[in-house]
């Protein structure tokens, strides 16, 4: 492959970048030459032609990079050329006013190419990619030939275009899948490939959906066998000796079940979109009528407005009655029986409102239903959601398959809540009840097998830290679960259900216990060991519902678990988002973490739309929570915005969470320090983080 050096323009280029800066001129590119003369760098200023000229091509796109800067491109192919040459010059031509056809430019290789004859058969091209300095960019005539030949690039930019054309009006290639969900009518429609199918076999061929299977890994990432070939099991240790690329694995060796998740790409293409902001929302709420005549003074936004009341208003009911009937400049005043509710009819920050009943006896209570505030990001009222096991215009990499630049083939999830292996006695911890060992590398682990109760923060400081800690101390690759995983799982069932409520799809879960406030009320892991690589719920032996979608048991419920790679800022009208797919850390923004671009909700609630943000699109965090346990999501969705400082992520909910829970309903209200008996976590190993 041919490589060229910084193209230096030529004397007669250099009098037409003068005659640029002084405005006395414009410049117009018309071809790029290819030769076979080799010129060095101190021969090219002299030049006002080109030897041995092998191909010429008109200008295909100019761009203005910057006001001084502009990138030229064309492209060739050898269907004209008759005998081979070597590659050794480009040169550029552009008009002067004065004298024509100059030669402009001229870049030599610092290694030359060969481009081939043209053999009837096989056609041959070159892409050329010219950045040079003009001075004043603005002077730059940016027409190019017609008849020009389209560049990569250009090509590139076409099919992606083509590609979001697709995104809005349908795609009916068949190997990509996608949803429509519209949250504002609360419909789901299937889309692409997925039209005509049902969860499950349906989509068992489809490797994003049915490559996910079971499978036992050791810690170093060594997959040894998968749900149903011989030696697998979920105990936690090889019951037979194994062979796997000529080393031998002897019985006892210690193995984590997983699921192992193939690359896919994805897109997001969004129909209907709004902007994340509210207007403020306030509740009086009127305790007491009045004893006294007198004026009631209500300030919103720092503006204070009288109402009048007399004696005989001596009922909460009356009074609020005659707040209702009041006139408040720039706000609507709705409510009934005893409240008073005051909109703001603009969007923003206002000032909390207050309540003096002064010498009338009224008594009230405020309350910020809904605060007002300007956002990050969008609402996603309607949006059409893709993926594809292969790669598609447009279409990108899902971020659970890149870390850190890296991108991994395989992924692989846990396929159980998180255990601890106790490393002082090379023992897994069945019952949550020893003490854990969170020593960087040396200390305990976290496990995921058959047979044991989900590790919780009753016994142990089981903070989102110190579980990164039990992760890690498996060895390089092991993370808890990321914030990118618990997007895809989401992702892939949102398009194989046409749903998002997975407790109506595979099982309310292990949601229905009545809390005892004081122990850890987990089922033990493993009940679905019957389903393997499937998608549903069993009944367990204490007669609890056990979910899994397709080999990961319990996505929600039984258990909250962290979630790692996201840190919310909080702060009145805050929620911001940072995220990161490597070096995790808590209570920061800095890199590798990025700003998403997005604000979460500020009120709690059920989950009515998500938060968009096009360069984090795969993201699932609630931006609105006006929806039921139903539709269009059937989640919950808990904050602490009004607290300043920083937050992390829980997913899924617990034993006790009923209709709450689900596999989109997170808590972004726990600061990094918090354990509790309804937290665990679980595993996820990232192949390129070993590399």
């Amino acid at each position: 492959m041919a490589e060229f050096r910084t193209m230096i323009p030529t004397n007669k280029g250099r009098d037409l970048i003068a005659k640029i800066i002084a405005g006395s001129s414009g410049v117009q590119f018309t071809r790029v030459v290819t030769s076979s003369t080799v010129y060095t760098d101190d021969q090219i200023p002299a030049l006002t032609s080109i030897s041995n000229i092998k191909q010429s091509a008109a200008i295909s796109k100019v761009t203005k990079v910057n006001t001084a800067t502009v990138k030229i491109e064309t492209a060739l192919d050898n269907t004209a050329v008759t005998v081979g040459y070597t590659l050794a010059t480009i040169a550029v031509y552009a008009i002067d006013p004065d004298e024509g056809e100059i030669l402009y430019g001229v870049s030599g290789a610092s290694v030359t190419g060969y481009v081939p004859a043209y053999n009837g058969l096989t056609v041959s091209g070159v892409y050329v990619t010219l950045t040079t300095a003009v001075t004043n960019a603005s002077n730059v005539s940016l027409t190019v030939d017609p008849a020009a030949t389209a560049t990569i690039a250009e090509i590139q930019t076409l099919e992606n275009e083509i590609s979001d054309i697709k995104g809005y009006i349908g795609y009916s290639d068949t190997s990509i899948y996608g949803a429509e969900v519209d949250y504002t009518n609360k419909t789901f429609t299937r889309l692409a490939g997925a039209i005509g199918k049902t969860p499950g076999s349906s989509f068992d061929s489809i490797p994003c959906f049915g490559g996910r299977k079971r499978c036992i890994m050791t810690d170093a990432g060594i997959v040894l066998a998968y749900y149903g070939e011989t030696g697998y099991t979920e105990t936690g240790a090889l019951i037979v000796a194994i062979t796997k690329n000529n080393v031998n694995y002897p019985v006892g060796t210690k193995v984590q079940v997983m699921v192992e998740q193939p690359k896919f790409y994805y897109k997001v293409v969004p129909i209907t979109l709004s902007k994340i902001e509210f207007a403020e929302v306030d509740t009086i709420a009127v305790t007491a009528g009045a004893s006294a005549a007198g004026n009631l003074t209500i300030t919103l936004d720092g503006i204070a407005f009288t109402v009048a009341v007399l004696s005989t208003d001596n009922t909460a009911a009356l009074i609020a009655a005659k707040i209702r009937a009041a006139t408040f400049s720039g706000w609507t005043v709705s409510g009934s029986g005893t409240s008073a509710i005051f909109t703001c009819n603009k969007t923003g920050t206002k000032v909390t409102a207050t309540f003096d009943g002064a010498s009338t006896g009224v008594t009230a209570t405020v309350t910020k239903t809904m605060p007002g505030y300007i956002g990050k990001g969008h609402h996603m009222r309607k949006a059409r959601y893709y993926v594809s096991p292969y790669q598609q215009a447009g279409f990108k990499i899902h971020p659970a398959f890149v870390c850190n630049g890296k991108v991994n083939n395989y992924i692989y999830l846990s396929a159980f809540e998180g255990t601890i292996f106790d490393t002082s006695v090379g023992a897994y911890v069945l019952n949550d009840d020893v003490t854990a060992d969170f020593t960087v590398s040396t200390g305990d682990k976290l496990s995921s097998i058959n047979g044991a109760k989900p590790a919780s923060g009753l016994l142990n400081t089981l903070t989102r830290a110190n579980v990164r800690k039990l992760a890690e101390n498996r060895g390089i690759g092991w993370e808890q679960q990321l914030i990118q995983t618990m997007a895809m799982t989401e992702l892939l069932f949102t398009i194989e259900y046409g749903s998002m409520d997975m407790q109506s799809k595979l099982g309310v879960g292990v949601t229905n216990k009545t809390d005892d406030g004081t122990t850890s009320m987990t089922e033990i892991t493993g009940a679905t060991a019957t389903l393997g690589n499937a998608s549903g719920s069993v009944t367990n032996t204490n007669g609890f519902n056990v979910v899994s979608y397709r080999g990961e048991e319990n996505f929600y419920g039984n258990i909250w678990k962290w979630v790692d790679g996201i840190n919310i800022k909080n702060g009145p009208n805050l929620g911001y988002v940072y995220v990161a797919d490597h070096s995790f850390t808590d209570d920061t923004d800095a890199s590798p973490y990025s700003d998403a671009g997005i604000s979460a909700a500020q009120v709690n609630g059920y989950i009515s739309a998500f938060a968009y943000n096009e360069s984090f699109d795969w993201l699932f965090i609630p931006s609105e929570t006006t929806g039921s346990s139903a539709l269009p999501v059937g989640d919950y969705y808990y904050q602490d915005i009004v607290n300043s400082g920083w937050r992390v992520c829980v997913l899924g909910g617990n034993w006790s969470s009923g209709s709450y829970a689900g596999g989109f309903y997170v808590f972004l209200g726990n600061g990094s320090g918090n354990r509790d008996r309804r937290i665990g976590g679980r595993l996820v190993y990232i192949p390129s983080l070993v590399a």
